[in-house]
């Protein structure tokens, strides 16, 4: 019974993760040359209407299912949903089951659109191919990338009207692992404009990836199985597992752990643990944390001291706090530093005004 019950264990996890790796493996693949494998897969995902996200969705369900249990698992916080999980439902289905382009142009007061169109013009400014090699182009705009987007996540913690808008990501008082979808259009907004010009400077690799029979296939398949785990660990890192990867987590991918902390409730945590990816950039810059020896990273407090979200249960309400307070609270803090913005102004024009009658 026990080798039985192994077996149907490592049968589900291989599951999982076939699952996963289907969802985000295609289109790397095909450029590999698995026309014909991926055409296959393409052609049954199609017939079964199952969007390649709900895949890897489904797959990271189960894998974290298999590893914490069901006490812990995401899956039993569906059954009887908090406010919090609530919420993250809400934003799972505005992620994957609204025409998302429109409506993202609408909540987004145009940005995204403005966004959208721009980005068909950045390959002109783009420096990528002027390396000489994928190797090199895919290397540098990895790093490239990921230095941006912890500088962008720094500045969304430390800019007030950016906090106003990212805090709804933070509300979430336990980690699900649609936790992951929990922002808004406009939030989405903001993230891709903060890195939208100095990202325009490093683009896709412009070079074709080497072919299975090259020398550098090594490095093309190194690449695609980092960006796979990047793409599934956005998923883990706000899920239930606890697990720091040992020495890789503290030195080389982040971690569920070591995000975990960056979703703690205490202050202490709020300017930690910025990165999505690379832990250097934490260590480098001083906002790396980990947990106190001893301590269980399931016992800390989770989500904001004053929160202004995750006040209804019902479905309606939850909807109300995604297209109507996640709102006010923005524009309540703009309004807040257009305010002491004010009084600055009036001082500098005042001396301003004097300096000029002198001269």
């Amino acid at each position: 019974m026990r080798a039985l019950k192994s077996i149907c264990w490592v049968s589900a996890f291989l599951l999982a993760w076939a699952l996963i790796v289907l969802a985000t493996w295609h289109g790397q693949l095909q450029n590999l040359g698995a026309h014909r494998v991926i055409a296959r897969y393409l052609i049954l995902l199609a017939a079964l209407a199952i969007p390649a996200k709900f895949l890897a969705l489904a797959g990271a369900y189960l894998v974290e299912l298999l590893l914490v249990g069901w006490r812990r698992s995401s899956l039993r916080m569906l059954w009887k949903p908090s406010a919090s999980v609530r919420m993250d439902m809400v934003t799972i289905v505005m992620q994957l089951l609204l025409p998302q382009r429109h409506i993202g142009y609408v909540l987004s007061f145009g940005l995204l659109y403005l966004i959208s169109i721009g980005s068909l013009h950045l390959d002109h400014f783009s420096a990528t191919r002027l390396l000489p090699t994928w190797s090199l182009q895919i290397t540098c705009v990895l790093v490239f990338q990921s230095f941006l987007q912890y500088w962008m996540h720094r500045l969304e913690h430390a800019i007030p009207a950016f906090w106003a808008l990212h805090k709804f990501h933070h509300s979430a008082e336990s980690l699900s692992l649609l936790t992951s979808a929990r922002t808004t259009q406009l939030a989405k907004a903001l993230d891709t404009g903060l890195v939208f010009v100095p990202a325009a400077l490093l683009t896709s690799a412009t070079d074709p990836a080497p072919s299975i029979h090259s020398p550098a296939f090594a490095i093309a398949v190194i690449y695609f199985a980092y960006s796979t785990f990047v793409g599934i660990n956005g998923y883990f890192v706000h899920s239930n597992l606890t697990t720091d990867y040992g020495w890789i987590g503290r030195w080389l991918l982040v971690s569920p752990r070591m995000h975990r902390l960056h979703h703690a409730r205490s202050p202490s945590y709020h300017n930690k643990n910025f990165t999505f990816d690379l832990v250097i950039w934490d260590r480098l810059f001083g906002t790396y944390a980990a947990c106190a020896p001893g301590s269980d990273p399931l016992t800390i407090p989770l989500g904001l001291e004053e929160n202004p979200f995750n006040a209804h249960r019902t479905v309606a309400g939850a909807l109300r706090e995604y297209f109507l307070s996640t709102y006010v609270v923005f524009f309540q803090e703009v309004r807040k530093g257009l305010r002491a913005w004010m009084p600055i102004r009036n001082v500098a024009e005042r001396r301003i005004a004097r300096f000029m009658g002198s001269s």
